[in-house]
């Protein structure tokens, strides 16, 4: 074979080797995908990761079969994504606790969310809702604040899970408003929900979501939401900022990730189907009607926004020197 063939003939081959990682991202999924919540089920995590992996599995003609790993407040379960291969076929739903506000509070984070993750879409955010056992006589913060005085020490207050936005605002709540409670830590929403409504626990900042059914049928009752404005799904209900806290404010986010490596043409088609999922109207009225917010971003965005946020909250718990 000539010089000139034999460059024609490498140059082919190089080529063919390029195109078919290409041609099989293409077809990406080709077998079911595992869908990683780091909490366990009937939590809002849950609730809305199961919502888009029925949807994902009817655009992309594979199933998107949602695993629950819970433990340690959502850092097992991201852990477990972070050490998966990097092949489309394990994600993550992770949570802001898990990719934001664990990160600087609970000692020796298993991961790092920039170095091992590649950012897909954010997908949704939700209302903190301050709730109290029906047996708790206070009909607003201020009156939880007194009762909580008069029986210091005495009242159990829920952590849905260690690290999570909710941590940070409870423990800046009982700061603020000079009270002592004890602190109660769960591995997700639903089981602290479970104890609030059985009286185990007197008080719980939780996700809309996790309570909207039992604020609804009185089983629990709202004193307020945590977001920066009164909440849509419960307009008589004051925000934090009104009833005289005007630093318990924040919105728990949810976003999807990949382990880092991930191909970029694989991350590029689940962006894409992602955003059409989510704006639409469909997708919109079924987290709507769970309490949730639908969000969509570019990989970009989302990484920069997870950024953003480690930044935010890390400041946040040196300011209030808060610790484990």
């Amino acid at each position: 074979m000539s010089f000139p063939k034999v460059i024609t003939a490498l140059m082919v081959s190089i080529m063919m080797a390029a195109i078919q990682p290409a041609c099989a991202n293409d077809s990406y999924p080709t077998k079911p995908v595992k869908l990683v919540v780091p909490f366990p089920p009937g939590g809002t995590t849950d609730i809305v990761a199961r919502i888009l992996a029925q949807k994902l599995g009817e655009v992309l003609g594979k199933s998107f079969v949602v695993e629950n790993k819970a433990g340690a407040g959502g850092l097992v379960g991201a852990d477990y994504v972070a050490k998966s291969e990097a092949d489309g076929y394990t994600l993550l739903l992770g949570n802001s606790g898990a990719l934001a506000t664990a990160l600087k509070l609970v000692p020796s984070v298993p991961y790092d969310v920039v170095r091992d993750f590649t950012p897909i879409s954010m997908i949704s955010d939700v209302t903190i809702v301050l709730a109290v056992h029906p047996s708790v006589p206070a009909k607003n913060v201020a009156e939880l604040v007194a009762y909580a005085k008069s029986q210091p020490g005495k009242l159990n207050i829920a952590i849905p899970s260690i690290g999570s936005m909710h941590h940070l605002l409870t423990e800046m709540f009982k700061m603020s408003a000079g009270i002592s409670a004890v602190s109660v830590p769960y591995k997700g929403s639903a089981p602290a929900v479970v104890d609030l409504m059985a009286g185990q626990v007197q008080m719980d900042f939780d996700n809309l979501p996790a309570l909207a059914t039992y604020v609804d049928s009185g089983k629990v009752r709202a004193l307020a939401v945590a977001s920066a404005e009164r909440s849509a799904f419960l307009p008589n209900i004051p925000s934090m900022k009104e009833a005289g806290f005007p630093d318990i404010v924040a919105s728990p986010w949810f976003a999807m990730v990949a382990p880092a490596g991930t191909p970029r043409p694989i991350i590029q088609r689940l962006n894409r189907e992602i955003v059409k999922i989510m704006q639409s109207d469909d997708m919109k009225k079924r987290l709507h009607d769970q309490g949730a917010n639908a969000r969509w971003s570019t990989p970009e965005e989302c990484g920069m926004f997870i950024r953003t946020e480690i930044d935010r909250w890390a400041e946040v718990v040196r300011k209030a020197n808060l610790k484990m």
